[in-house]
């Protein structure tokens, strides 16, 4: 697995237990930058297994400071052809610090370094504390990452369901909503108008704002006392987000005939659900052309 990858994780220990087996099964360098003390970060990484970096204030050998810039420069200084993973927490605190100019910068760098010398590197990042312009941005630029059967024991298995329509209803005759996504694009299965809640419509939310998407459209339902209008407007956000998902796995199988540019850009435009339908004509206008 080569390129910048994201783990949606909202916490270190979350991130690290998701990924212990591919910190353990690396066979190159292993590096660690993380927000957690060294004496915490060593429960989860045995320091036999990769070197690590706490990213804090604090000036101590093993420190780096939490700057964009400072950061990228110890990556550049010890990445190359023997390194196998590199783990960046932070990015949220980064944006906080700086701005998401800067942080955004930083990370296509680390988009390129980690295709010059065939590595991954992987963002654990909480996508609720991240503005859905700046996470869909990042996920165009860094997908989902894919941890297989390795995924921890405590994650839910039984995460979304890879269709868009179907029966919705459980043996109890009550609408089941999917547990949250970890960030991978798939198709949930649509809520009926029987049974809808703004609280069910807040669940649906927060799993599509989890793959990326921004949901500025959907968010006046909320706010509608008339659930059956509340719905309208739900469905014509889902058929906007189901055509999105479709578009965005076309252009992946489709990549190597499109910029790194390209590809960011039109992730950011179907992930942001702007014009969705004329955005995917252009695409496949492109794409036919190459």
């Amino acid at each position: 697995m080569v390129g910048l990858h994201t783990l949606d994780s909202s916490s270190p220990s979350d991130a690290y237990l998701a990924l212990e087996h591919r910190i353990l099964g690396a066979t190159g360098d292993v590096l660690c930058y993380s927000r957690l003390p060294m004496r915490q970060l060593l429960r989860f990484i045995p320091s036999n297994r990769a070197s690590l970096w706490w990213i804090s204030e604090h000036s101590s050998a093993q420190s780096v400071m939490p700057d964009p810039e400072a950061v990228l420069t110890h990556i550049d200084e010890r990445a190359g052809s023997s390194t196998d993973l590199i783990v960046l927490e932070g990015v949220d605190w980064f944006v906080d610090r700086t701005s998401p100019q800067d942080t955004m910068r930083m990370i296509q760098s680390l988009d390129a370094l980690s295709r010059e010398h065939e590595l991954d590197v992987v963002l654990p990042v909480d996508a609720l504390a991240l503005t859905s312009q700046f996470w869909t941005r990042l996920r165009a630029l860094a997908p989902a990452v894919e941890l297989g059967d390795h995924a921890p024991a405590h994650e839910p298995s039984d995460a979304p369901v890879a269709q868009t329509q179907g029966d919705e209803s459980d043996s109890t005759g009550n609408h089941s909503v999917p547990n949250d996504s970890e960030g991978t694009l798939v198709h949930l299965v649509n809520l009926p108008g029987v049974g809808f809640t703004h609280a069910i419509l807040a669940r649906r939310m927060l799993q599509w704002k989890r793959m990326g998407f921004d949901l500025a459209a959907l968010e006046p339902a909320m706010a509608m006392v008339n659930l059956d209008e509340a719905h309208g407007l739900y469905r014509v956000v889902e058929s906007d987000i189901i055509a999105a998902i479709d578009a965005v796995r076309y252009m992946d199988t489709h990549r190597a005939r499109l910029t790194v540019t390209e590809r960011e850009v039109y992730n950011f435009r179907l992930m942001s659900l702007s014009s969705v339908n004329e955005t995917i004509t252009e695409l496949e206008r492109l794409i036919s052309t190459r």
